[in-house]
């Protein structure tokens, strides 16, 4: 009895062993202890795939974050206007450009996008040095005024109506005010701002105008276009010109100007300082004294007017020494003055200006997505101008 005790103790002691060795021994007759040995020494086998994988990935996101940052990101936080300490970015001039677009358009007028880059890089400048120099020349902008401004850009007029219309007319504009904000994505502080410069730079256009005299030298000018050359057709002319013909129906026989019917070929009386280039044409006299270009007789060297690509023969019909100057070349040349008045403060204010074709492509590009965009939404299309406009006619 007692071995029979003794045997089923024996037993027992054998089973728990051998439930214990399975425990430990795995497949293959491996402990547990060898195959977590095995699977390390797996995974440091495997860690330097791991590692490329990982470093492939990395260096993937790196470049894809790398050119939307090129691309998307430093574009419009360069600089592209700096006066003084103030420095202006390309996006800012899309700004800048955006709210003048919505204005025309809300107004009614054709806003023509490839001629407003430069000259909002030239008006934000311009602004931003009359904003700076203003104590000088003893201007100031109240914010009354710089409202008032506000409201005239909106297209709204003072009225003459009662207390009720007045509060109906104000409602309207700030309705107004608060969906021209929202379409141009500008907040209030930087709309005002940019107004607010817009002034002053008027104020201080004005203030130099009053330095140009309304008596000039004028001369009466003929134009005749070609597209190209022709100097048979400019022989055949001068023979015309020489045998006394009259020169509105020379124009409207030989010049290939799309206007010539309406204007003769006459540009009227063209004062002195509008334009260099033709000053010295039309102006220049020759070491003897002499007119460069002769009254009566056609110019030499055709003159390629760039905007329009064609070339132009001037013929001088007559020349004044003093002439009262029309509104229209008196601003042409008050634009100048103005011009040449800005340029002086180039050196104290460190005036710089930064354009070439790709700023320029890409400031287009940005605004005419926006516009694509906003007019895509109101079923509306575009077009997209020619160029920049050089020569006034």
């Amino acid at each position: 009895m007692v071995n029979d005790k003794q045997n089923l103790h024996d037993k027992e002691k054998k089973d728990s062993f051998d439930i214990g060795s399975r425990s430990i021994i795995g497949s293959k007759n491996r402990s547990r202890f060898e195959l977590l040995a095995k699977n390390k020494d797996e995974s440091i086998l495997f860690k330097p795939f791991f590692y490329v994988g990982f470093s492939l990935f990395l260096i993937i996101c790196s470049v894809f974050i790398f050119f939307y940052v090129v691309t998307y990101v430093i574009p419009p936080m360069k600089q592209a206007i700096k006066v003084g300490e103030i420095t202006y970015s390309r996006g800012d001039v899309v700004r800048f450009i955006r709210f003048n677009q919505r204005m025309s358009e809300d107004l009614g007028v054709d806003f023509e996008i490839g001629n407003s880059v430069f000259e909002a890089l030239k008006t934000i400048l311009e602004g931003e040095l009359a904003y700076q120099v203003a104590p000088r020349y003893g201007i100031s902008v109240s914010n009354e005024r710089l409202d008032k401004q506000i409201e005239i850009l909106m297209g709204y007029i003072d009225n003459a109506e009662g207390v009720e219309g007045s509060k109906e007319h104000k409602k309207n504009i700030e309705e107004s005010y608060r969906q021209f904000l929202n379409k141009t994505s500008l907040s209030d502080y930087e709309y005002r701002e940019y107004v607010k410069r817009t002034i002053f730079r008027e104020e201080l256009r004005s203030i130099v105008s009053r330095d140009v005299s309304r008596i000039q030298p004028h001369v009466n000018v003929y134009e005749i276009i070609f597209e190209t050359p022709d100097l048979s057709l400019v022989n055949a002319i001068e023979k015309q010109i020489t045998l006394g013909n009259n020169i509105e129906e020379i124009s409207l026989e030989f010049s290939e100007d799309k206007g010539v019917l309406r204007t003769n070929g006459n540009l009227g009386w063209f004062p002195k300082g509008i334009n260099q280039e033709l000053d010295r044409i039309f102006f220049g006299l020759n070491e003897d004294g002499s007119r460069t270009l002769p009254i009566g007789q056609l110019s030499k060297q055709p003159y390629y007017k760039n905007e329009e690509q064609v070339y132009a023969f001037y013929y001088v019909s007559d020349y004044l020494e003093a002439r009262e100057v029309t509104d229209k070349n008196f601003d042409l040349l008050t634009n100048v003055e103005f011009d040449q008045f800005i340029n002086s403060f180039t050196d104290e204010y460190n005036l710089w200006m930064d354009i070439d074709s790709d700023i320029y492509n890409w400031i287009n590009s940005k605004v005419l997505s926006a516009s694509n965009s906003e007019f895509m939404k109101d079923g509306e299309t575009i077009s997209e101008s020619e160029g920049l406009q050089t020569y006034p006619n």
